[in-house]
């Protein structure tokens, strides 16, 4: 129902893409079209504050800015109230450099004994590590919930954490070389 939900929102996009990375691909996740769909829209976010099967979280951090949008959506929405530690990317930093915007937001989350990273879509998992460096993840039980999954996490990101996600589908990726529109 959620997969259902998310396509016809018009999220999954056919054609041909290069990413900032330079990988190539014939699919992208456009979570922005969810915005356009409130029905779409309240199941992901309903799906996001059940968690089931997840451990009770007694803190959210949205992973800027997909993630920061959804936990700010669950809230605006009453789907969730647990409360929100807030990050902001660093300026000039890696897209995986996160600072607590405040001191009250960094001492909410160290404070907390379960906080639940929340994101949109995830590759690499980068952007969730980046958040879990800022925790304390030989003390705390952290749990990351994605929408989508759409590639291969790497093990130097994949530490400290517990991953899950409402969807796991790869979306293949090319090198330039591979991909098979430049292939020869």
């Amino acid at each position: 129902m959620i997969r259902e939900s998310i396509l016809a929102a018009g999220v999954l996009i056919n054609g041909h893409f290069v990413f900032a990375d330079g990988d190539h691909s014939f699919n992208k996740l456009e979570m922005d079209n969810l915005w356009d769909h409130p029905n779409q829209l309240a199941l992901i976010l309903h799906a996001l504050a059940a968690a089931e099967s997840l451990p009770e979280a007694d803190v959210l951090i949205g992973v800027p800015s997909g993630g920061q949008r959804l936990v700010t959506t669950m809230h605006e929405l009453g789907f969730d109230e647990r409360p929100i530690a807030w990050l902001e990317r660093i300026p000039d930093g890696r897209k995986q450099d996160f600072r607590f915007r405040a001191k009250a937001d960094r001492e909410l989350a160290l404070s907390a004994s379960s906080p639940r990273i929340i994101e949109d879509v995830v590759t690499t998992l980068s952007s969730v590590a980046g958040a879990v460096r800022l925790l304390r993840p030989d003390v705390q039980e952290i749990h990351a919930l994605a929408i989508w999954r759409r590639g291969k996490a790497k093990p130097q990101y994949s530490t400290g954490f517990t991953a899950h996600y409402l969807i796991e589908e790869e979306l293949p990726t090319y090198s330039p070389e591979e991909c098979p529109v430049h292939r020869k």
